[in-house]
């Protein structure tokens, strides 16, 4: 299997101080009945890095959790299943021809069902990054709608965060940067769209889906991953790390 990305988590921050230092002179609570005063938590790694985490309640007992970056663990889904994926679809491109039909039902079946955990996966981790990245105090004026953080993360869509409201964020497009890989990643919005909105697209009686798993069968798998990457990687340096 390809090497996963390396994890990073949210407000990951290095400094130059000691954690100890800083709590010397602080009582930490023992225990907490609710999280109403106490929301968030901090860690201080071994690197010297800072790192946000949450507070939950567990049969009375607290548990202090790190808060991974979403958009890298549905990356790393990804990326999980992409060499079945590739290695599931050969097969049944081996079996072609009528007289061997019989023999593709299940592997297609175990095919799709790691394809679009792929595309769902993939997806998620450009939207999560995306939201990610809006600074907190950041509008966006979309015709007579002005968007604050919240709104553009509820009520923006995909495209118009892809095309206008991150590149205004930043400064500059990947649109522009790579038409190529902006051109995939549209390809992967809508086979998305598609699996998350599963229509009948047979006008008889019979339902059919045949559209779909064409999409899926003729999908560049791996470079969907490599746009994905180049998109996110584009506005923030190394920010998925596998290499």
């Amino acid at each position: 299997m390809k090497k996963l990305p390396d994890r990073k988590y949210v407000n990951m921050i290095k400094v130059d101080w000691s954690y100890d230092d800083l709590i010397k002179d602080i009582e930490l609570p023992k225990t907490l009945t609710d999280l109403n005063n106490f929301d968030q938590a901090y860690f201080f790694t071994e690197g010297n890095y800072i790192i946000q985490g949450f507070l939950y309640i567990h049969n009375n007992k607290l548990l202090v959790i790190p808060e991974p970056e979403p958009s890298i663990l549905y990356y790393a889904n990804a990326l999980r299943v992409v060499e079945t994926i590739i290695e599931n679809r050969d097969k049944i491109f081996i079996l072609v021809g009528i007289e061997n039909a019989h023999k593709i039902d299940v592997l297609f079946s175990d095919f799709y069902i790691d394809a679009f955990n792929f595309v769902i996966n993939l997806f998620a981790s450009i939207e999560a990054f995306n939201n990610s990245v809006i600074p907190e105090d950041f509008t966006y004026r979309d015709r007579k709608r002005l968007l604050n953080r919240e709104k553009i993360q509820r009520f923006a869509s995909p495209d118009l965060k892809i095309e206008s409201i991150i590149p205004k964020i930043f400064g500059k497009s990947f649109i522009d940067d790579n038409k190529e890989g902006h051109l995939i990643i549209s390809k992967l919005k809508n086979i998305r769209d598609n699996l998350i909105h599963t229509k009948n697209q047979s006008e008889n009686w019979a339902a059919s889906y045949r559209n779909i798993f064409r999409d899926l069968l003729s999908f560049d798998y791996e470079k969907a991953l490599e746009s994905a990457k180049e998109y996110m990687n584009f506005y923030k340096n190394d920010w998925i790390e596998n290499k």
